[in-house]
Protein backbone atom coordinates (compact mmCIF):
# COMPACT_ATOMS: atom_id res chain seq x y z
CA UNK A 1 0.00 0.00 0.00
CA UNK A 2 1.18 3.51 -0.71
CA UNK A 3 2.41 5.85 2.01
CA UNK A 4 0.02 8.62 3.10
CA UNK A 5 -2.98 7.39 1.12
CA UNK A 6 -6.54 6.40 1.95
CA UNK A 7 -5.51 2.76 1.55
CA UNK A 8 -2.83 3.22 4.24
CA UNK A 9 -5.32 4.96 6.49
CA UNK A 10 -7.89 2.19 6.07
CA UNK A 11 -5.26 -0.41 6.98
CA UNK A 12 -4.19 1.58 10.05
CA UNK A 13 -7.76 1.87 11.28
CA UNK A 14 -8.39 -1.85 10.71
CA UNK A 15 -5.24 -2.81 12.61
CA UNK A 16 -6.13 -0.54 15.50
CA UNK A 17 -9.65 -1.96 15.73
CA UNK A 18 -8.65 -5.62 15.53
CA UNK A 19 -5.19 -6.03 17.06
CA UNK A 20 -4.12 -5.22 20.63
CA UNK A 21 -0.47 -5.22 19.59
CA UNK A 22 -1.09 -2.17 17.40
CA UNK A 23 -3.38 -0.54 19.97
CA UNK A 24 -0.59 -0.72 22.53
CA UNK A 25 1.82 1.11 20.19
CA UNK A 26 -0.34 4.24 20.31
CA UNK A 27 -1.76 3.84 23.83
CA UNK A 28 -1.99 7.19 25.59
CA UNK A 29 -0.72 9.16 22.58
CA UNK A 30 -2.40 12.49 21.83
CA UNK A 31 -1.21 14.47 18.84
CA UNK A 32 -2.73 16.94 16.34
CA UNK A 33 -0.48 16.84 13.30
CA UNK A 34 -0.38 17.26 9.54
CA UNK A 35 2.16 15.32 7.50
CA UNK A 36 2.63 16.81 4.03
CA UNK A 37 4.83 14.99 1.55
CA UNK A 38 5.78 16.86 -1.57
CA UNK A 39 6.54 15.36 -4.95
CA UNK A 40 5.24 11.88 -4.21
CA UNK A 41 5.19 9.21 -6.93
CA UNK A 42 2.61 10.11 -9.56
CA UNK A 43 3.68 13.77 -9.33
CA UNK A 44 1.44 14.58 -6.39
CA UNK A 45 1.53 16.14 -2.95
CA UNK A 46 0.02 13.96 -0.23
CA UNK A 47 -1.34 15.28 3.03
CA UNK A 48 -2.30 13.20 6.06
CA UNK A 49 -3.96 15.31 8.75
CA UNK A 50 -4.69 13.54 12.03
CA UNK A 51 -6.01 14.10 15.49
CA UNK A 52 -5.24 11.36 18.00
CA UNK A 53 -6.55 11.43 21.54
CA UNK A 54 -5.36 8.85 24.02
CA UNK A 55 -4.24 6.49 21.24
CA UNK A 56 -7.41 6.74 19.16
CA UNK A 57 -7.80 8.52 15.85
CA UNK A 58 -10.57 11.09 16.35
CA UNK A 59 -10.27 12.73 12.94
CA UNK A 60 -8.24 11.94 9.82
CA UNK A 61 -8.20 13.72 6.48
CA UNK A 62 -6.26 12.29 3.54
CA UNK A 63 -5.67 14.40 0.43
CA UNK A 64 -3.64 14.09 -2.74
CA UNK A 65 -3.27 16.85 -5.32
CA UNK A 66 -1.12 17.30 -8.43
CA UNK A 67 2.27 18.76 -7.47
CA UNK A 68 3.02 21.49 -6.80
CA UNK A 69 -0.28 22.04 -5.01
CA UNK A 70 -1.91 24.62 -2.78
CA UNK A 71 -1.39 22.19 0.13
CA UNK A 72 2.14 23.62 0.32
CA UNK A 73 0.96 27.17 0.90
CA UNK A 74 -2.28 26.64 2.84
CA UNK A 75 -2.14 28.25 6.27
CA UNK A 76 -1.95 25.94 9.28
CA UNK A 77 -5.23 25.90 11.19
CA UNK A 78 -3.77 26.26 14.69
CA UNK A 79 -7.20 25.86 16.26
CA UNK A 80 -7.31 22.29 14.93
CA UNK A 81 -3.66 21.20 14.59
CA UNK A 82 -0.55 21.80 16.67
CA UNK A 83 1.92 21.45 13.82
CA UNK A 84 2.57 20.58 10.20
CA UNK A 85 5.62 18.70 8.97
CA UNK A 86 6.46 19.25 5.31
CA UNK A 87 9.19 17.31 3.51
CA UNK A 88 9.92 15.64 0.22
CA UNK A 89 7.95 12.41 0.02
CA UNK A 90 11.00 10.13 0.03
CA UNK A 91 12.38 11.84 3.15
CA UNK A 92 9.17 11.32 5.16
CA UNK A 93 8.88 7.76 3.89
CA UNK A 94 12.46 6.92 4.92
CA UNK A 95 11.89 8.47 8.35
CA UNK A 96 8.88 6.29 9.15
CA UNK A 97 10.71 3.26 7.77
CA UNK A 98 13.59 3.98 10.15
CA UNK A 99 16.01 4.38 7.25
CA UNK A 100 16.69 8.03 8.06
CA UNK A 101 17.04 9.58 11.50
CA UNK A 102 14.91 12.63 12.20
CA UNK A 103 17.98 14.73 12.99
CA UNK A 104 19.74 13.83 9.74
CA UNK A 105 16.68 14.92 7.73
CA UNK A 106 16.13 18.25 9.46
CA UNK A 107 17.62 20.16 6.53
CA UNK A 108 14.81 18.77 4.31
CA UNK A 109 12.05 19.01 6.92
CA UNK A 110 9.97 22.11 7.55
CA UNK A 111 8.01 22.19 10.80
CA UNK A 112 5.44 24.90 11.42
CA UNK A 113 3.25 25.44 14.41
CA UNK A 114 3.91 24.87 18.08
CA UNK A 115 7.51 23.63 17.99
CA UNK A 116 7.63 23.43 21.79
CA UNK A 117 4.66 21.08 21.83
CA UNK A 118 6.20 18.96 19.08
CA UNK A 119 9.48 18.71 20.96
CA UNK A 120 7.67 17.84 24.18
CA UNK A 121 5.80 15.13 22.28
CA UNK A 122 8.78 13.87 20.26
CA UNK A 123 8.56 10.40 21.79
CA UNK A 124 4.91 10.26 20.74
CA UNK A 125 5.83 11.24 17.21
CA UNK A 126 8.48 8.51 17.14
CA UNK A 127 5.88 5.96 18.34
CA UNK A 128 3.51 7.10 15.59
CA UNK A 129 6.27 6.85 12.96
CA UNK A 130 7.18 3.35 14.17
CA UNK A 131 3.52 2.34 14.01
CA UNK A 132 3.18 3.57 10.42
CA UNK A 133 6.56 2.07 9.50
CA UNK A 134 5.52 -1.35 10.84
CA UNK A 135 3.01 -1.70 8.02
CA UNK A 136 3.90 -2.96 4.53
CA UNK A 137 4.01 0.45 2.87
CA UNK A 138 5.77 1.64 -0.23
CA UNK A 139 6.46 5.16 -1.42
Amino acid sequence: MKFLTKEMNDEMMWRLETNQKYQSKLKGLSIRLILLSTDAPGNEDRQYAMILENGKFIDVEVQAKPAPSDLRTAPLDRTKYDARMVAPHQTLFEMVQGRQELLSGLDKLKIEGDIGKMMANSRGFIRLALFIGSMPIEP
